[in-house]
């Protein structure tokens, strides 16, 4: 997920630099001596609705099961120079609400559901400087499938048999 998002942020965002995005989360991992970068995050994952079970590979002995999740993704925009980071939010909240991120998506297996508004997040770096910050969150879903093995039988015996007449009850039951 978070590659595909790296991806659609590196053909559309202007000025994205490829060595300026980062994954956001990490442990160890100081802020960039950059002032300007881009770091793209997991903000959240939700499970919609239920599973879906494939049992028609049942008799290799698999069974699918499919769960539809949605991942929030942010991208937070970081510039010394406002205009560049609001530049960069601004085109990808915009595509992100039209046709373009559907289709770019689309090729990945992942639906593009829509953009949260823009927030502005401005902060001081590690140097007291004070950086821009503009971030997107998208909201995309796809399918995710698990695999296990499943017992099944390739052959039933059946023995049909009066139970009244084999299996009596017992006096005073």
């Amino acid at each position: 997920m978070l590659n595909a998002v790296y991806d659609f942020v590196m053909e559309y965002a202007p000025n994205a630099v490829a060595d300026n995005i980062f994954r956001g989360w990490q442990n160890r991992m100081a802020l960039p001596q950059t002032q300007n970068f881009i770091v793209i995050s997991v903000q959240d994952t939700l499970r919609i609705g239920t599973n879906f079970s494939d049992y028609s590979q049942g008799s290799n002995g698999i069974m699918t099961t499919k769960t539809l999740r949605e991942y929030v993704i942010d991208i937070d925009f970081c510039n010394i120079n406002q205009e560049i980071a609001q530049e960069q939010a601004v085109t990808i909240e915009t595509l992100s609400r039209s046709y373009i991120a559907v289709e770019f998506f689309k090729q990945q297996d992942i639906s593009m559901n829509y953009a949260d508004d823009i927030e502005y997040l401005p902060y001081t770096d590690e140097q007291d400087q004070y950086l821009h910050r503009y971030r997107v969150s998208l909201h995309l879903t796809r399918w995710e499938e698990v695999t296990t093995t499943q017992d099944f039988a390739t052959q039933v015996k059946l023995r049909v048999e009066n139970i009244d007449a084999h299996h009596k009850p017992l006096k005073g039951e």
